[in-house]
């Protein structure tokens, strides 16, 4: 590197135990670490702290300037750290500092959630920041862009005053706990979709199980169930023991007692409909009908809070509201426009063939109301914030919510990145009672917490263990311009929607690239954001261009779309992600200063994803010159659930390739990067749990990406050159096999070797595993996919497997004769779930099943199983000494 480019600090190092330390916690309450992070749900969004850090360390040079308490430049000593730019660990200590790097400009490629831009404006910078879909675009110019929080604050206070009773009246309910007719508040009204018998036509309601929730008492140790017969809501000892109506008497197991198995159902008025498809029902039928069972319910003059089952008044007010709604619907906002054919779409087979069909009469009546109302706010801006927050609740208002009985709240429509049918949807309160979540009243609050934080940052941080703040570091003030040329000049953050394949910026233009780039196949973020976008374009559709379409563009959106190409209205293969992928990072290359760096977050979880994203990289004209593991999204989240659960990203920083790499033989650098990839992992796990299986893999292919790059394309094989596919390939077989097989032989010390494969070579992938690519990584093992399948650990789904729940197992791992280690363990799980692990651990237990708990604990990030491996431990251990005492 010449003087003239001297390296920055990102690439000769990266400070990541101490954001891991911080990121960890984020990940797990992003709305108290960066509140503007959860004003609209994007999905996929990189932790603050992260890019944070990202910023920094590729930004600071000597230069660097501090305001707020302290005024420092680096190289001065005057209550800041000294910079030794051969090793710059003490550019930490800036992390906390209100740093201004004086309108340096940060270019954004794959803005999303806008991670990026918001980060580089809390550190000075001026940002650009491009983005295809226009659900991201206005989420991000929310985010950036001030208002006056007392007009804020007033004009909500005035829709409430007016459409918000409105609202409120439609979600009232009779108390069951008042002697007069008081009203209290519906918080949420339960629904069961009904389909008529293949074989009588009888309708047979869908219920998975008879379990509403968890009762709300001080004991909290009974439930809340539902007769089959009369549909009373009742309490009851335990939900999977059977139990008696207190008002038909109807006797029946809750917990097995539903018509539904998957994507079957059973017809309990005659005996021959058994094993029927829903799904040919509702083609036979039509869109299944809905029944309204229960309500829960706050009363504020009781204050009581609880289940009952459905009333007359209930259905009778829902009839209200449909009579109304058949009145005004012409005159209210209400997207009619037909669901996208995707592959993210699994409604559609269910009857749901237009947006409005996802939500009930009443849903459609209050929210077409609340967005008429919103639409004539006089303020733009103000206006605009709070259709931010209407747009935000539509992910908790509708019918393809669920409730989570033992959790007692609302889940909403994207707890998985997919759209799916609810057999027993939950419709939520739309404006929102004192008591109850997701609403429009607690979707503006979140807002404009959001709002509050840009006008008052501050920076969580971690020391000797505690969380603690730094207020007044990097307030948030976005000053919108039309053109990037006039950033500096007339304001500091340009946003553009629009395909990132042909950018408005100048060359040499930009001081780094920071983003965080599709992952291949993972989310079709098009799909899924078309349900906010038939909202939104209500009101936006003649503010802004993008919004003037029927639905959000798909055709130039960079991923590779799984479906085959004619079951999606927009076929997108591999070829077309390589290649748009490859276009935007020649843009960000052409763009970049030539002293400036491009830095990405990436992981995922199969080669091909890998051999995608170097492939681009180095056809764009970058290599790779550092590689940085990192904490991710946290496990479960609805990014990555049934994914390969990955806690660790990478970092992969490049420059524009300016030299003629060395030439190097291929198994000269294979071993170069075997030993990088080690002592990455070593490190990492020196201060935490053993890495899961896909963490590892992820460390593994950036090794592979920073030591291949240098030398790319002239790296070589028997005299022939070695391809990036080929590259990629024998990483996984060689590095990846290295690293795993001594996981393997240690698990074999302390159980068989179908848990210990197990363990080592399947968990850590979430939750679906391609099977093809299971299959070769067990080609040199003692056990294959047969073996686990025949065990029950996994199950066949076409080309995938599935891995099996530990609650699915309980019936399959009773009727073995020999259990394995991990069989013992799930069923040492199953019986703490069950509040029978006192009673009956001791057949179960050895040390066997004691190191496949301790692992499951490691892998699946778990601590009930280190808890029942401590717990059986220390028992069976005092039960040996008794015995030998005795």
């Amino acid at each position: 590197m010449s003087d003239e480019q001297p390296e920055r600090p990102i690439e000769l190092t990266f400070p990541t135990d101490r954001v891991n330390e911080i990121a960890e916690r984020e990940a797990h309450a992003k709305r108290y670490y960066r509140p503007v992070y959860t004003m609209h749900k994007w999905w996929a969004r990189r932790l603050g702290s992260v890019f944070r850090t990202m910023v920094l360390y590729s930004l600071a040079d000597r230069e660097l300037s501090v305001t707020g308490t302290r005024q420092s430049t680096l190289g001065e000593d005057d209550g800041l750290p000294k910079i030794d730019w051969d090793d710059p660990e003490a550019l930490w200590q800036y992390y906390l500092e209100d740093v201004d790097f004086d309108g340096k400009t940060v270019l954004d490629p794959f803005m999303g959630g806008g991670t990026s831009v918001v980060e580089s404006l809390r550190l000075g910078c001026t940002a650009i920041g491009s983005e295809l879909n226009p659900v991201a675009w206005f989420v991000v110019k929310k985010e950036v862009e001030p208002v006056d929080l007392d007009v804020l604050d007033a004009a909500f206070e005035q829709l409430e005053a007016t459409v918000g009773r409105e609202i409120r009246d439609y979600y009232r309910t009779d108390c069951p706990d008042c002697e007069d007719d008081h009203r209290a508040a519906s918080m949420y009204q339960f629904w069961v979709n009904e389909v008529p018998c293949l074989e009588c036509a009888e309708p047979v309601a869908l219920f998975n199980d008879y379990r509403l929730a968890e009762a709300r008492s001080a004991a909290n140790d009974r439930d809340i169930v539902v007769c089959p017969g009369c549909r009373h809501v009742f309490e009851t000892d335990d939900y999977r023991t059977e139990t008696a109506c207190p008002d038909c008497s109807w006797e029946f197991v809750p917990e097995t007692a539903g018509t539904v198995d998957g994507g079957s159902y059973t017809c309990p008025h005659c005996e021959a409909g058994t094993g029927m498809s829903i799904v040919e029902a509702v083609d036979r039928y039509g869109a299944p009908e809905r029944a309204l069972y229960a309500v829960e319910y706050y009363c504020s003059e009781s204050g009581e809070k609880g289940y009952k089952p459905a009333s007359s008044f209930d259905r009778e007010l829902f009839a209200t509201a449909q009579a109304e709604l058949a009145e005004t619907r012409d005159s209210l906002p209400i997207p009619t426009t037909e669901r996208y054919r995707g592959s993210s779409d699994r409604a559609r087979k269910y009857g749901f063939e237009r947006y409005d069909q996802m939500f009930n009469d009443r849903q459609l009546l209050c929210l077409g109301k609340l967005l008429a109302a919103i639409a004539d706010l006089e303020d733009r801006n103000v206006r605009e914030f709070l259709l931010l927050a209407f747009s935000d609740s539509l992910a908790f208002n509708n019918m393809f919510c669920e409730y989570h009985s033992s959790e007692n709240k609302i889940q909403g429509l994207y707890k998985r990145h997919t759209i799916t049918a609810r057999h027993t949807p939950v419709e939520n309160n739309v404006w929102g009672a004192s008591e109850g979540a997701a609403t429009f009243s607690t979707a503006f609050e979140k807002m404009r917490a959001g709002k509050e934080f840009c006008r008052n940052p501050y920076e969580k941080y971690v020391e000797d263990g505690e969380t603690k703040q730094q207020n007044g570091v990097g307030e948030i003030e976005g000053r919108l311009v039309d053109d990037p040329a006039d950033l500096g000049s007339e304001g500091n953050v340009f946003l553009r929607c629009g395909s990132s394949e042909q950018l408005p910026v100048a060359d040499d233009s930009v001081d780094a690239v920071i983003t965080d780039p599709p992952y291949l196949d993972n989310v079709m973020y098009a799909e899924t954001a078309d349900f906010y976008y038939v909202w939104l374009t209500q009101v936006l559709e003649d503010e802004y261009d993008q919004f003037a379409p029927e639905r959000t563009p798909k055709a130039s959106e960079v991923v590779s779309d799984p479906a085959s190409a004619d079951s999606v209205e927009t076929y997108r293969d591999e070829e077309h992600f390589v290649a748009g992928l490859t276009s935007v990072f020649e843009e960000a290359n052409r763009a970049l200063k030539d002293d400036g760096v491009m830095a990405f977050t990436f992981h995922h979880t199969e080669t091909a994803g890998w051999s995608t994203v170097l492939t681009a990289v180095l056809e764009a004209g970058f290599t790779v010159t550092a590689v940085h593991p990192i904490r991710g999204e946290m496990r479960g989240s609805t990014h990555i659930h049934n994914k390969d659960s990955i806690e660790y990203d990478v970092i992969v920083v490049c420059r524009s390739r300016r030299e003629e790499p060395e030439a190097v033989r291929w198994e000269t650098l294979l071993e170069e990067i075997h030993d990088r990839a080690s002592e990455a992992i070593e490190r990492l796990e020196a201060d935490g749990p053993r890495l899961a299986r896909g963490d590892v893999f992820a460390v593994a292919m950036g090794t592979c990406l920073e030591a291949f790059s240098e030398h790319y394309p002239n790296v070589t094989r028997d005299g022939q050159r070695v391809s990036v596919d080929d590259a990629i390939a024998t990483i996984r077989d060689v590095v990846v096999e290295r690293l795993l097989s001594e996981r393997v032989r240690l698990l074999s010390e302390a159980t068989e070797p179908t848990t210990a494969v197990y363990l080592a070579t399947v968990l850590g992938r979430g939750g679906t595993i391609a099977a093809d690519t299971l299959r070769e990584d067990l080609r040199r093992r003692a056990v294959d996919v047969d073996d686990l399948v025949a065990e029950g650990l996994l199950e066949r789904d076409g080309e995938q497997l599935l891995v099996v729940a530990p609650s699915d197992r309980v019936e399959l791992i009773e009727e073995k004769d020999d259990p394995l280690a991990v069989d013992r363990a799930h069923y040492l799980f199953h019986l703490a779930e069950t509040d029978r692990l006192v009673r009956e651990f001791g057949p179960w237990t050895d040390d066997g099943a004691i190191a496949a708990l301790e692992q499951l604990a490691e892998i699946e990030n778990e601590d009930a199983y280190a808890e029942i491996a401590d717990y059986v431990r220390d028992r069976s251990d005092t039960q040996r000494g008794l015995e030998e005492f005795g």
